[in-house]
């Protein structure tokens, strides 16, 4: 009995939850703990210029090893960038502070891309007072969308120069994504999903055929025809492949639709010119040590330069350490890497030895 009551005791018991709010300076600490963003503030009257530990960190700078500035932070900022930004005495005196986007390049050498929002406080007659800011890092934003730019360009220029679509069906056959097919055959954008199928011939039996290849779960073509939206009729082939989970079920269908009879002609390529070094970026650096299975020690070794040259030509740095692409380029032939111009503008990279 009496273990019963003390049992009950005890859970009616009061206890002193600790406060568990925390403050903006420890939330603004955790975020900026990712290296992604920094803070910056500036008190006019006393020259007051202070950075967070965070805008050291995305600037590359050990944490409270120099004074900040509006100078210094200048100075970091890109030079083909640095005409975005407001100069000192816009802000001082004018208290003008726009919002950029722009890129800094690091005391080593590595650039970033970065989103600046900032604001001027003013006193009660109207003079600034003081401003502060944030920066965040959106490199990787930008590689990606720059990625999916590139993507929808490639898929614009095969369309465009054979008539060739490619496809995004998910499990079920409802089209996801097919750039072209409604500009070929009239199909209004928003009836894709619905109606993608309603140019085709004989569609019915079309459609029969594309629910057995989806029954079986593998790889097939079917020929069909299709009326174009300038009332004239092509034939089409559509080759489908089932796209899964590591071998599991079929996560959705992909896949291409193409005149069959079409002739592609070859594209016209040239060696890449002495002297054109400059053509080569950092993509097509890192695809050529892909195709060696190269690291980057690798390829400073074979070129007889510095691990951190290396590392900057691959970020596309600029200036000076440009002049060192030369002798990455040299190095890549060397070891079989050819680079080619084709079709006058798109330089390509491959292992011929």
């Amino acid at each position: 009995m009496s273990e019963v009551l003390e049992h009950k005791s005890r859970t009616n018991m009061t206890y002193n939850i600790p406060n568990l709010a925390f403050s903006s300076r420890e939330f603004l600490r955790m975020i900026e703990s990712f290296g992604l963003s920094g803070n910056w503030g500036w008190h006019f009257a006393r020259n007051e210029y202070i950075w967070s530990s965070g805008m050291y960190k995305l600037f590359g700078i050990e944490d409270g090893s120099v004074q900040p500035d509006y100078e210094l932070f200048r100075s970091l900022v890109h030079p083909e960038d640095r005409a975005k930004l407001e100069d000192a005495g816009q802000i001082l005196h004018e208290g003008i502070l726009g919002n950029h986007t722009f890129r800094i390049v690091r005391p080593d050498g590595t650039m970033r891309m970065v989103l600046s929002r900032g604001d001027v406080y003013f006193t009660p007659d109207g003079a600034p007072a003081g401003a502060a800011g944030v920066v965040l890092d959106i490199t990787n934003q930008q590689r990606a969308a720059l990625a999916v730019r590139v993507h929808n360009d490639r898929q614009r220029a095969v369309f465009e120069h054979g008539m060739i679509v490619p496809w995004v069906w998910t499990g079920d056959g409802q089209a996801l994504h097919a750039p072209g097919w409604c500009e070929l055959t009239g199909i209004a954008p928003e009836d894709l999903q619905r109606d993608w199928h309603a140019p085709i011939e004989d569609r019915a039996a079309i459609l029969q055929k594309f629910a057995e290849a989806r029954e079986r779960g593998e790889a097939s073509s079917l020929d069909f025809a299709a009326k174009l939206a300038d009332g004239n009729r092509v034939a089409l082939r559509a080759l489908m492949v089932p796209v899964s989970n590591g071998g599991g079920p079929v996560r959705e269908w992909t896949g291409l639709t193409f005149p069959p009879t079409s002739a592609t002609p070859e594209p016209k390529r040239q060696p890449l010119a002495p002297g054109n070094e400059q053509l080569v970026r950092g993509l097509h650096l890192r695809a050529a040590r892909g195709l060696l299975d190269w690291t980057l020690s690798d390829l400073a070794e074979a070129s007889k330069l510095s691990l951190s040259t290396i590392r900057r030509l691959e970020e596309d740095a600029d200036g000076p350490l440009a002049r060192s692409r030369h002798a990455v380029v040299q190095a890549l032939r060397q070891a079989g890497i050819a680079f080619t111009i084709v079709e006058g503008t798109t330089l390509a990279v491959a292992k011929v030895a």
